[in-house]
């Protein structure tokens, strides 16, 4: 066989595999009506790098902003108040009471940590002898993948935490791919988070959407400040008329220290004095920095006299207003309540105790109007 007549067959073969292979495409395109996509490529989390700024953000804000530390501690106030009580199973009370859980004290931390960082991130460790699971906190920004199964967004599989080694660590998930509790690892994670977005595994924090508005108005409060400092200062112009040779540095040196308050200068005609004072226009802006507040407020879903503003509204505009805020603590407080409960039944199925009865109940929230809380 003739060099041309090999390379010929040989194109004809590979013109007839790309050919196949299109119509292989089309019959699917046709069988598909082109409106379905696989569920994990329905996920619209943002990259990790985003959300770590995000975190890091709000975890700056709250340490040096007190309108944030405060908007984070009202939340808590009001969601767990003075503490929670766990009602049900004889384990849940045992859990619930462990030196080592110590839950009373644990979850005012986890409810700050939900409203700053969105989402909480519990390790289980469970002892292989009593069967006791012990619970421990990971922060959120040092998990920077979650990894849910491919069908079900909502199926957590496992959670990849950053540690000191490049590998880093993963964190299997509780109940993922177990048939029977004795064959899940002796540690799991639970994942809890609250502002999670449809098509979204990651949570958001209570500020992310007002942390801008809290630096503008740190910004707002320092340049006031410095203004304000300014406004008030002033320095000595002295004019020396027709001056000799080197008289100007021997006044430089003469006057290097600058005279106290009440002091009489004397001078003669050719030297004069003038205090001269910054001009600076520093009109009333109280409504620019109340507009900032007023974003803030509105962003957390208080109002104003929330953050100690009582002059912003009477008694009776206070009670209306609160009807909004109410209503968001009594949420929050309803799925804090939920997330409590899912961890001590997740302590139970590791266990081998299967699903059982828990109850945690919170202090109802306080609605600010005395006949309804007697009625209550």
């Amino acid at each position: 066989m003739g060099w041309r007549r090999w390379v010929a067959e040989r194109l004809a073969g590979d013109a007839w595999r790309a050919e196949t292979e299109r119509r292989v495409q089309e019959a699917l395109h046709a069988a598909d009506d082109g409106d379905w996509r696989p569920l994990a490529a329905a996920g619209k989390t943002p990259p990790w790098q985003e959300v770590r700024a995000s975190i890091e953000r709000v975890e700056a804000a709250c340490r040096t902003n007190p309108l944030a530390a405060r908007l984070v501690g009202m939340t808590t106030d009001f969601v767990v108040g003075a503490g929670a009580r766990v009602e049900g199973h004889p384990f849940a009370l045992r859990f619930w009471h462990d030196p080592l859980n110590a839950m009373d004290r644990r979850i005012h931390r986890w409810c700050d940590e939900l409203s700053r960082a969105g989402e909480l991130f519990l390790v289980l460790s469970r002892n292989p002898v009593t069967r006791m699971s012990y619970v421990r906190e990971v922060p959120a920004s040092r998990i920077d993948a979650v990894e849910t199964d491919p069908d079900d967004l909502e199926r957590t599989v496992r959670y990849h935490q950053l540690t000191d080694s490049p590998e880093g660590r993963w964190w299997p998930a509780e109940g993922a791919g177990v048939e029977a509790p004795d064959d899940e690892p002796d540690q799991v994670m639970v994942h809890c988070c609250i502002n999670r977005q449809v098509g979204e595994v990651r949570g958001r924090s209570d500020l992310a959407q007002v942390v801008t508005w809290l630096d503008r108005y740190d910004l707002w409060l320092e340049d006031r400040v410095r203004i304000n400092r300014y406004k008030g200062a002033y320095l000595w112009h002295v004019q020396v008329r027709s001056p000799l040779p080197g008289q100007l540095e021997q006044r430089r040196a003469q006057y290097s220290r600058v005279p106290q308050s009440g002091s009489i200068i004397v001078t003669d005609a050719n030297e004069e004095w003038r205090a001269v004072q910054p001009q600076i226009a520093a009109d009333d802006v109280e409504a620019d920095g109340k507009a900032i507040r007023l974003m803030v407020a509105a962003g957390v879903g208080v109002p104003l006299h929330y953050l100690a503003e009582g002059e912003s509204a009477n008694r009776a505009t206070a009670r209306e207003m609160g009807t909004a805020t109410f209503r968001h603590f009594q949420h929050r407080q309803h799925v804090f309540q939920g997330i409590l409960e899912d961890v001590v039944r997740a302590a139970g199925r590791r266990a081998g105790l299967g699903e059982i009865a828990v109850r945690v109940r919170l202090d109802p929230v306080p609605t600010g109007d005395a006949e309804g809380e007697e009625g209550a």
